[in-house]
């Protein structure tokens, strides 16, 4: 059987819907610049909130604050991979994308996260801890 010739405007057609689908499949694969920088501003909660030995997860504002002991920490929950919202876990956070897992400090325990989670600024004064986001 002979084959039919391909048109012009079908080549042209073929030919931009691979680069469309080409586009859309980059954007779902590279990370997002600036993930989690939107929610900028100070978020306060009262040190008694933080449960001992434990983290409170304030998901809207991708926050934790992390209690060891005496000392308060405040951890972004961007994902450094690909910039999901990570979870808390007992063991400390997961990523529910591409399952890297944190420590309760944000260290990297598992990938494919290349580095550990965000430190924020954290202020406690007046038993209120303070957390910046800018």
């Amino acid at each position: 059987m002979a084959e039919a010739p391909r048109s012009r405007r079908a080549t042209l057609q073929a030919l931009i819907l691979s680069l469309l689908g080409g586009a859309a499949l980059w954007r779902f694969l590279t990370p997002r610049a600036g993930a989690g920088t939107s929610a900028r501003g100070v978020v306060s909660v009262p040190e008694a909130d933080v449960p001992a030995e434990g983290a409170l997860v304030l998901p809207q504002q991708r926050v934790a604050v992390v209690r060891q002991g005496s000392d308060f920490l405040a951890i972004d929950l961007t994902c450094t991979h690909l910039g999901c919202t990570v979870k808390a876990t007992e063991q400390g956070f997961s990523c529910p994308c591409h399952g890297s897992r944190f420590g309760r400090g944000g260290d990297v325990v598992k990938g494919p996260a290349p580095r550990a989670l965000r430190r924020l600024v954290l202020d406690r004064r007046d038993g209120i801890i303070r957390v910046s986001r800018g």
